[in-house]
């Protein structure tokens, strides 16, 4: 079975009980001897870490680990503050903005961005179309192609949360915010529209980027009813 790690805690003194995600599960299990200094399965103790298990019923709650296989690892031979930074925030993002059964629907998705952010220079991109991702799956759907009242494509002047997208001049009202510049805006038809998160925008810059990063922080504090404590990690 292949299962992506999410997060780890601590059994007794030396052994771990593992979170992880499979393709179609989210699977809990225990690994025997996992902080020990000369533990074989040292490896997923590294959230992100994607591996091939093996586990078998035991006396515990949970299935014991018996073999694992390590696929691929998040760390990189230049472990950047921002690239630690963002997969923090992917992790916790996964294990905390989405209910079990909802994990499943990310697990390509948590690849695929783990594997894209060891390939690129810049995070940024990667971890907001991840971030637009895990909204779509809790059902925040945003319209960016369109007004979201009207439906007219042409004079474009906000983005609201609140009221689900873009809204035109015509649709405008006193109580709408209008805190995106344009650029801004286009660069998040960029994210919300992507399929994969290698893609590029022309409206990438780092101030835009951080701009709408913070901005998704404050929406998920607003709709989730959390704070996403790594965020911190990305503004130094």
């Amino acid at each position: 079975m292949r299962v992506i790690v999410i997060s780890v805690t601590t059994y007794k003194e030396k052994d771990g009980i593992v979170n992880a995600i499979s393709s179609d599960d989210t699977i809990t299990f225990l690994v025997r001897g996992l902080f020990s200094p000369n533990s074989k399965n040292a490896a997923l103790n590294t959230s992100l870490v994607v591996a091939d298990i093996e586990l078998q019923e035991g006396n515990f709650k949970y299935p014991v680990l018996k073999s694992s296989t390590i696929v691929s690892s998040p760390m990189k031979l230049t472990n950047d503050y921002y690239y630690l930074g963002a997969l923090m925030v992917i992790n916790e993002a996964s294990k905390c903005l989405l209910q079990d059964e909802e994990k499943v629907l990310i697990y390509n998705d948590l690849i695929e961005v783990t594997e894209t952010l060891k390939k690129r220079a810049d995070p940024w991109m990667p971890m907001l179309v991840f971030l637009a991702k895990i909204f779509k799956i809790s059902g925040y759907e945003f319209e960016v192609n369109k007004c979201v009242f009207c439906g007219s494509k042409k004079d474009i002047r906000a983005f609201s949360f609140a009221d689900g997208g873009f809204i035109c001049s015509s649709c405008l009202n006193q109580g709408t915010e209008r805190d995106f510049s344009k650029e801004q805006m286009l660069l998040l038809r960029t994210i919300f529209t992507a399929e994969k998160s290698d893609v590029e925008s022309p409206y990438f810059s780092k101030e835009n980027a951080f701009f709408v990063f913070n901005k998704f922080v404050i929406f998920i504090a607003d709709s989730y009813g959390f704070s996403l404590k790594t965020a911190a990690l990305m503004s130094k």
